[in-house]
């Protein structure tokens, strides 16, 4: 009787060799680059653009702002167009 039971409760112990092998493999995590060079990787192409980039002249800045202003007059003014057909709609 003694040795059945020991019997089975070695059998239940052990596990097969590809169970085992899946658990190691799930316990190893993959290393990649750590914090600190990713972080220095991005301030290098950080600094990349700044060194390509320069100051606009005069009048690519006056072409510029008169575009952005235009285009902020066109949204207000779809706004105010909206708000009024719900006004009027409303009363």
């Amino acid at each position: 009787m003694e040795e059945v039971k020991q019997s089975k409760t070695e059998e239940t112990k052990e596990k097969p060799k590809e169970i085992v092998k899946k658990e190691e493999k799930k316990m190893e995590k993959p290393r990649g680059p750590s914090i600190f060079s990713r972080i220095k990787d991005i301030l290098v192409k950080y600094r990349r653009v700044l060194d390509v980039a320069q100051k606009p002249d005069q009048a690519e800045l006056i072409s510029s702002l008169k575009i952005t202003l235009i285009g902020i007059g066109i949204i207000g003014f779809i706004g105010f167009v909206i708000f009024m057909i719900y006004y009027l709609v409303v009363l």
